[in-house]
């Protein structure tokens, strides 16, 4: 079961809360682990022209003070605190590869004045080219989650994607409280059904549609088969439909605190950064989101420009 050991946490320094900050505390105290805590300064080069001579200088000493001071909020963390530059994904991931983070926390209170906002372009940038996973923390969200659903597709016929199948499921033991409640949950189809419809009689398209559902739960029970110990924590569900579709609404219907998922099907290709299912559904959630690439991912992004 893996445990993280260096997480790095991205946060508005000048905020007045700061969920990812408590997101990270909690898991570091619970698996041991030391943060990093960052803020990323993107001047613009008309910032950077006409600002008064010295200015700049002040801002990064304000943001050093401000992180500083997040730091001494938990003595008992080992952290560091440090402000990076440049455009904040890029940045980021820049910091993760040096470093060798093994989990990216981020989570700004400015969109806290945005009821239930979508994940914006640094969030989807990170979900797509960060090699480590990010989890993306909701405003308001559980200082631990309580609730979390493993979103996994067993039904993958890649080597690759249910090695990730079983990451994802080990990262959700690791992370989860003992007091949680974890569902591990597949959404199927049968293919085409809808076009079938028209060409098949009701019994002809009924029979396919149970073989389709056979098939996905053989999978399902192929999958849990091969799960670690612990994964009796889990209460298992099977939903007919696309995953964009019907996931978010088990979120909202069962009050989801944290979903775990992977974004890639393949390893290695820096030019495939996240599946089209994948990325419809991180669209359409409105809660926190812990996003997973598989082994051996490959970012487009190098350590150094």
């Amino acid at each position: 079961m893996p445990g993280f050991r260096s997480i790095l946490v991205d946060v508005d320094a000048a905020a007045a809360v700061h969920p990812a900050m408590d997101q990270a505390v909690a898991l570091a105290r619970a698996c041991g682990a030391r943060l990093k805590v960052v803020d990323v300064l993107n001047l613009p080069a008309h910032a950077r022209r006409d600002l008064p001579q010295g200015a700049e200088e002040g801002l990064i000493s304000a943001q050093r003070d401000r992180l500083a001071q997040l730091a001494r909020t938990a003595p008992d963390v080992p952290m560091q605190t440090e402000i990076l530059h440049g455009r904040p994904a890029t940045a980021l991931i820049r910091e993760v590869l040096r470093s060798g983070h093994d989990l990216l926390i981020r989570a700004h209170a400015r969109d806290a004045a945005v009821p239930r906002p979508r994940y914006g372009a640094i969030d989807m940038e990170l979900f797509r080219q960060c090699p480590c996973p990010v989890w993306a923390a909701w405003a308001g969200s559980r200082t631990r989650p309580q609730r979390l659903l493993v979103a996994v597709n067993a039904a993958a016929e890649e080597v690759e994607e249910q090695a990730l199948n079983r990451k994802i499921v080990e990262i959700a033991l690791a992370i989860a409280p003992e007091s949680a409640s974890v569902v591990l949950l597949q959404a199927w189809t049968a293919f085409a059904e809808e076009i079938l419809r028209s060409h098949s009689t009701a019994e002809q398209l009924a029979a396919y549609v149970e073989a389709a559902e056979r098939r996905a739960r053989g999978a399902l029970d192929n999958l849990t088969a091969t799960l670690p110990r612990g994964t009796a924590r889990f209460r298992v569900e099977m939903l007919k439909g696309h995953p964009e579709e019907v996931i978010p609404q088990f979120v909202v219907s069962e009050g989801i605190d944290l979903v775990v998922m992977g974004t890639v099907a393949r390893t290695g290709i820096a030019g495939l950064l996240i599946g089209n299912t994948a990325e419809r559904l991180l669209q359409r959630l409105i809660t926190s989101v812990l996003a997973v690439k598989p082994d051996g991912f490959v970012s487009p992004v190098r350590a150094e420009p």
